[in-house]
């Protein structure tokens, strides 16, 4: 044991040279898969941008705090299904992550090391997210939450409650990481966030007869819940037997892109 201790207080000078932070600045692009894009949709990626602080704790493992800003859409003209091109919804929301992840070094990394230049590296963690889902109708964007567009707390329908427009996320995701000197660091991530939601594009269960959504939230919520009669000579009429989305799987988002960060190292982190 006394040696053990020893050995501890010998390393630990080492120890903490190997700790060291990194800021910077990320940028990309944002999208997401959900009820109205099935998987990544060219026509809905959307420029991203944040910024990031890492705290290098070893050349193996780094934590990440991150603030990213970007845009998901989704839109029912670009699916090659005719019923969810006759469903004719759509939907923009403008989307705030703030997040902390741990990040593995898989071939290990440190600024300014000969043995640990580049990496590839996984992450996962925890993000708090902000998000409201919009749709354009008469060349007017409208908030889709306070419409309820599926009858949350009507007084037929009061087991669908109003969704929460911040949530909690799981990002995960992998990149790779290549020292340019010392100081400067660049990047490569591709992140998803699994939420724990299906109403990004505000579409998850069924439709709701339309004078139920009339009389309770006005006649807007019911033309932006149907939309049908836009695309088709009649509209639609539906119940809550017919299903406006698939309540089964809940929504996901990603950013992805280009990192660029300045080390701030301890002068004994070059001590190598």
């Amino acid at each position: 044991m006394q040696k053990f201790f020893v050995t501890l207080l010998v390393s630990l000078p080492l120890l903490v040279s190997s700790q060291y932070w990194e800021a910077g600045v990320f940028g990309g692009i944002s999208t997401y898969s959900g009820d109205l894009t099935q998987f990544i949709d060219l026509k809905e990626l959307h420029p991203a941008a944040g910024v990031l602080a890492r705290y290098n704790v070893n050349q193996w493992f780094s934590v990440k705090a991150n603030i990213y800003h970007g845009t998901i859409s989704g839109n029912d003209a670009n699916s090659r299904i005719l019923d969810k091109k006759n469903r004719n919804l759509s939907f923009r929301s403008r989307l705030l992550d703030i997040g902390v992840q741990g990040e593995i070094n898989l071939t290990g990394y440190k600024s300014g090391h000969p043995s640990y230049q580049s990496s590839p590296y996984i992450f996962f963690g925890l993000s708090l997210f902000r998000f409201n889902p919009k749709a354009l109708y008469n060349h007017q964007w409208y908030a889709l939450q306070p419409l309820c567009t599926e009858g949350q707390g009507t007084t037929k329908y009061n087991d669908r409650k109003k969704y929460a427009l911040t949530q909690i996320c799981i990002p995960l995701g992998a990149g790779y990481k290549f020292a340019i000197n010392r100081y400067w660091n660049v990047g490569f991530e591709l992140g998803v966030r699994t939420t724990f939601t299906d109403y990004l594009d505000d579409v998850s269960k069924t439709y709701v007869e339309s004078d139920i959504l009339k009389s309770t939230y006005g006649e807007l919520s019911d033309l932006l819940s149907n939309r049908t009669g836009e695309v088709l000579p009649e509209r639609m009429e539906y119940t809550s037997a017919d299903e406006r989305g698939d309540p089964t799987k809940n929504d996901w988002y990603v950013f992805t892109g280009f990192t660029l960060t300045y080390s701030i190292l301890p002068n004994a982190c070059y001590r190598f």
